[in-house]
Order: C-alpha cells, then sequence, then structure tokens
C-alpha cells in the first residue's frame, strides 16, 4: 500500500493553528509536527493576531467558530492586510456543508475542513497550497 504522507518535505515551515479547542488545536499541531513543521497554537483569534509579526506563519490553520472575533473575520482582515494576504488560510470546523465551505472560501480561505481533520489529507493539502517548498 502506497504511503501518502509527505513528510520532510513541509520541514521548518511555520504553521499557525488558531483553535479554541484544546483537543482539536493538539491534533492539528501533533499530525504538523510529525510533517516537521513549526507549529504554534493561538486560542482565539486576538492571540493569533498578536503573535503573527513574530511568528510569521506561511499558513494558518483556523476554526471558524472562536471567542469574541469568529475565525471568519480573523480570515478577512487577514486578506485585507498587504502584511498578512499571502498567508495560506485553511479553515476548520464541525459544522458540515457545502455552505460553510462557499462561506470559508468568500473569507479568504483555501481549503474547509471538517473535524476532526484527516492527519493524512491536511498535510498534503498544505504542501499543495505552499507551492511544494519550505
Amino acid at each position: 500500500m502506497e504511503d501518502r504522507r509527505v513528510p520532510l518535505l513541509l520541514a521548518g515551515v511555520p504553521i499557525l493553528i488558531v483553535d479554541d479547542d484544546a483537543a482539536s488545536a493538539k491534533l492539528v499541531a501533533v499530525t504538523l509536527s510529525a510533517e516537521g513543521c513549526r507549529t504554534l497554537v493561538a486560542g482565539s483569534a486576538d492571540e493569533a493576531l498578536a503573535v503573527l509579526p513574530d511568528f510569521a506563519p506561511r499558513a494558518i490553520v483556523l476554526d471558524l467558530i472562536l471567542p469574541r472575533m469568529s475565525g471568519l473575520l480573523l480570515a478577512q482582515q487577514l486578506k485585507a492586510n498587504p502584511a498578512t494576504r499571502d498567508i495560506v488560510l485553511i479553515a476548520m470546523s464541525a459544522f458540515n456543508g457545502a455552505e460553510t465551505e462557499l462561506i470559508a472560501r468568500a473569507a479568504g480561505c483555501v481549503a474547509y475542513l471538517r473535524k476532526p481533520i484527516d492527519a493524512i489529507a491536511l498535510p498534503q493539502l498544505l504542501l499543495n497550497h505552499l507551492g511544494g517548498t519550505p
């Protein structure tokens, strides 16, 4: 059986995970760390905005439902800012349905994943959207 994992191709790539659910954030962090990514978890949009300048992520995996500021609003703010508009945004949520995906894409996310995330699909998705280079 072919191994579809992409180890080391994401080595060193900084990925910010924005999720207020600790278990979900840990699953994403462990999954991406196993692929060599440098991960940082923020529990809110405000926390994410505070760490952005120093961490400089190439991609952000963000929950759509966050306290105070939603992931959708965060995505819109990031895409409207010239300093952050090129960060690859991947939305995730426990909500399913085509409407949720359309809303996430309209906010600037390149993809939408349902929770719990697929540990093989997420790294491949990131690799595809980051152009295959760290």
